[in-house]
């Protein structure tokens, strides 16, 4: 006997306060945008969040070219992509992808003691080879991607990751600083001022958790007068459990009789469940 489940959910899970010890979404103020989820252990899994990434400028959104979940930052983009482990967080070489060829060089040697080669076939000098050292930059900011540079007449230098300006007018100690290599990349290419506006925090359960509800039948094949358990699977759109949420389930029997069902709240694990008999009904040949 065959019949048709509908699951809908009636209410998703109650997103939990930002300024919650177990939350793992911050609204930060100074932008007036979130991070959450994965996004938000990246942001948080360096030492300085603003000296590498900067505050968010969007909420996270799907980009219309790559159609990957992706969070722009002043400093950064995060991209959501597909991996072995699941839902990975990566963060694009926007140093890589802004640079452009043909730009003056600096009048400046490029070799010496102050001096490091790479293996992407540039060198790293004096106060940019001192900030990279100091600031981790092989791990955070990549191989240099181009040689010093004399750009609207500061000396910078393109990594994968970021990019160096030297402003020599700053106090000791501050004169190298991170270009605001996502808002600039932002600009010139998704340049949608939409995105740029603030979210309000009575937005998060409207405009950031994006349920996902699954149904399965515990068994495929059942008779008349036999009992079936349905199993409701309600996640967000990084495959998280969520807790809490209302659910119902309509039935849709061979007679065309309907029946719904309210089930309990999701458990931790996102799960809800219901068991019901099957009518009686009249054995029919095929």
């Amino acid at each position: 006997m065959t019949f048709c489940v509908l699951a809908a959910l009636i209410h998703p899970a109650a997103a939990q306060s930002p300024d919650s010890q177990t939350t793992d979404s911050v609204y930060v103020t100074e932008t007036g945008h979130w991070i959450w989820g994965e996004f938000l252990k990246t942001y948080n899994s360096v030492s300085d969040p603003l000296l590498y990434f900067g505050y968010p400028i969007t909420d996270d959104f799907t980009d219309p070219v790559t159609h990957q979940h992706v969070q722009y930052f002043q400093k950064a983009r995060f991209d959501l992509v597909d991996s072995e482990n699941g839902p990975q967080v990566k963060i694009a070489p926007l140093g890589t992808l802004l640079h452009e060829n043909g730009v003056p060089l600096a009048d400046i040697p490029n070799e010496g003691p102050t001096c490091r080669a790479f293996n992407s076939g540039y060198s790293v000098c004096y106060a940019f080879l001192q900030f990279y050292d100091a600031y981790d930059g092989s791990s955070h900011f990549g191989n240099p991607a181009s040689s010093l540079e004399v750009v609207n007449g500061r000396y910078v230098q393109y990594f994968e990751f970021a990019r160096m300006e030297w402003w020599p007018e700053k106090p000791a100690g501050q004169r190298v600083i991170l270009s605001d290599l996502g808002r600039i990349y932002f600009d010139q290419v998704v340049a949608d001022p939409q995105l740029l506006k603030s979210s309000p925090p009575a937005n998060i359960a409207g405009n950031l958790l994006k349920p996902q509800v699954r149904v399965f039948a515990r068994n495929a094949l059942i008779g008349s007068g036999d009992q079936q358990v349905i199993y409701v699977v309600v996640q967000d759109q990084y495959f998280r459990a969520m807790t809490k949420s209302q659910v119902g389930v309509t039935l849709k029997y061979p007679d065309e009789t309907q029946e719904f069902y309210r089930l309990p709240e999701t458990n931790e694990f996102g799960i809800s469940q219901f068991s019901f008999t099957v009518p009686e009904y009249k054995v029919k040949s095929v």
